[in-house]
């Protein structure tokens, strides 16, 4: 009976342990989502977004910059060229700060300078889904939170 209990608490530590140690891995990356189950604009008012951005092509995606801009300084480039260096802030009626096309054939990154965190948007997961939210939730040890879609949210 002893040996039974024994194992059976020596079992429990151990389940303990490795779940914290497996949590404690993933300090430090972004929050990464893949999600199409959102209210979506119509194929109409998509085809004339990605128009707009000249995003049409498989090579194109789009980033959505989304909650929790508040005029930091923020840096998206790609192996390439640097695409987009600004201060966005979220328009609190549409929940959008700014959109930009990319090229989803090279990884893209994305640094915040004020928490001195980044986040890379891999090229082969950016092949995979047109577009790309990006969210800043300063309560996380990375302040990005990154959802692949294939749908459009509504911008306005």
């Amino acid at each position: 009976m002893k040996k039974v209990l024994l194992l059976m608490a020596l079992g429990l530590i151990l389940t303990y342990c490795s779940s914290k140690k497996a949590a404690a891995e993933k300090v430090g990356e972004p929050v990464v989502q893949y999600r199409d189950d959102f209210k979506s604009v119509s194929d109409k008012k998509k085809v004339e977004f990605l128009n707009q951005l000249n995003a049409q092509n498989k090579t194109a995606s789009v980033i959505i910059l989304t909650k929790g801009y508040k005029g930091e300084d923020v840096s998206i480039s790609n192996e390439k060229k640097q695409l987009y260096n600004g201060n966005p802030i979220t328009n609190l009626g549409t929940g959008i700060a700014g959109y930009i096309k990319i090229d989803n054939t090279s990884n893209t990154k994305i640094v915040d300078k004020f928490s001195k965190k980044e986040a890379v948007i891999d090229s082969e997961n950016a092949k995979k889904y047109k577009f790309i939210y990006i969210m800043q939730d300063y309560t996380l040890s990375n302040p990005f939170k990154i959802t692949y879609s294939n749908t459009l949210r509504p911008l306005k």
